[in-house]
């Protein structure tokens, strides 16, 4: 990897990572959820600043340049995110829902319990 480019590669690893800790800090996102993004931060800082490794793991699999194995890998992970987060908005759409619902059962026995 060219220099200039590792450069850029760390510069842009570590304003994700702040930022990431940015958005946490200011109670933009919980903890639990920048999990991921954190450890994916810090992962692409040792990616950017130790480029070997990334090649040596890419020769492994059989991947010819470290780009295309950077490319591989991000894609599945943004797809592995956005799955664990279509999962979890399901979820919390079933709690509001039944949660709607105890609420409208709850109004409709003290609207019966006034009456009375």
């Amino acid at each position: 990897m060219p220099f200039q480019l590792q450069i850029l590669a760390v510069l842009i690893a570590i304003i994700f990572f702040v930022s990431t800790v940015h958005l946490t800090r200011k109670g933009h996102a919980e903890v639990r959820q920048m999990n991921k993004w954190l450890l994916l931060g810090i992962v692409m800082i040792v990616g950017a600043l130790f480029p070997p490794i990334g090649n040596a793991v890419a020769k492994l699999l059989g991947i010819t340049t470290l780009t295309s194995l950077a490319l591989f890998l991000l894609t599945g992970i943004l797809l592995f995110f956005s799955l664990v987060t279509q999962i979890t908005l399901i979820n919390t759409e079933k709690q509001l829902r039944i949660l709607t619902q105890e609420l409208s059962l709850l109004k409709k026995k003290m609207n019966e319990t006034e009456e009375d």
